[in-house]
Order: structure tokens, then C-alpha cells, then sequence
């Protein structure tokens, strides 16, 4: 079963290469290059704050205002469900949070959309969500 799925994935992308056409935003992306996506961009962007360890401890951490968040315990502070959407708001920056888009820390959305990276909402969007899937798999058990 397994097998026959990602055989109909690999399909469909090559389905997609052929006509030209593009995959969405809400189309299903493997769950695999998204958290591998969202390493690589947590790497770029957090570490500094909030650490190797999502746990607050970047190098930054000590001269900002405000403390870096612990990215690891978001579910054990939301009763053991992973708070995507908010996690997503957050870090676009429309969820309004201490540290968030003040002299600390940027609105990664706007900043995201700024770059030469991602030119357009999507790309944003899927950046973002790359973070977040990553972001769960931090989460202490």
C-alpha cells in the first residue's frame, strides 16, 4: 500500500512536470520535505533566538527584551494538541505575541514576502507552514 502511494505521488508530480501545471498551496505536500524544508529554514531564521534546541537558548537570546520562547513545549502548554494555526499565525505575524514584529523579532510573513525567496502569498504560505511542521516535530513528549 505504501509502495502503490508513492508510486500515485510520484505520478501526479510528473503528471503536473508535463502539463505544465503547478501544484497549489492546498494541494497535499509530503510531509517529509516540508519538516526537511522547515529545518533548513528554521537554521536561517530562529536558531539565533531560539536556539540549535527550539528552546530559547540562541546566541541572541541573553541581549533581547524578551526571552525567546521554548519552541519544543507547545503542545504540553496547549493541552497536548499541537496549536498549528496559531503556531502559522505567530509566525506570519497577524497573531499579535511579545517579541513579535517589535525590535526583537520580525513579522516573518512580511519578511518572507520582502525576500527574493517568496516573491507571492503561496510561497509565503509554504514557507511558513514548513516551519510549523517542523515546529511538531520538536515536541516534547
Amino acid at each position: 500500500m505504501q509502495r502503490l502511494t508513492r508510486w500515485g505521488f510520484g505520478m501526479a508530480i510528473a503528471a503536473a512536470l508535463v502539463t505544465g501545471s503547478t501544484i497549489s498551496a492546498q494541494e497535499p505536500v509530503p510531509t517529509a520535505s516540508l519538516v526537511i524544508a522547515g529545518a533548513n529554514n528554521f537554521t536561517q531564521y530562529c536558531v539565533v533566538c531560539h536556539g540549535k534546541d527550539a528552546k530559547g537558548t540562541g546566541q541572541l537570546a541573553a541581549s533581547l527584551q524578551r526571552k525567546p520562547a521554548n519552541l519544543t513545549e507547545l503542545t504540553k502548554r496547549n493541552g497536548g494538541t499541537f496549536p498549528r494555526d496559531l503556531v502559522f499565525q505567530v509566525i506570519d505575524g497577524r497573531q499579535p505575541v511579545k517579541g513579535h514584529g517589535g525590535g526583537d523579532m520580525p513579522e516573518w510573513g512580511q519578511a518572507f514576502l520582502a525576500s527574493a525567496d517568496s516573491s507571492n502569498a503561496d510561497a509565503v504560505k509554504q514557507r511558513i507552514d514548513s516551519l510549523v511542521e517542523y515546529l511538531a516535530t520538536l515536541q516534547v513528549k
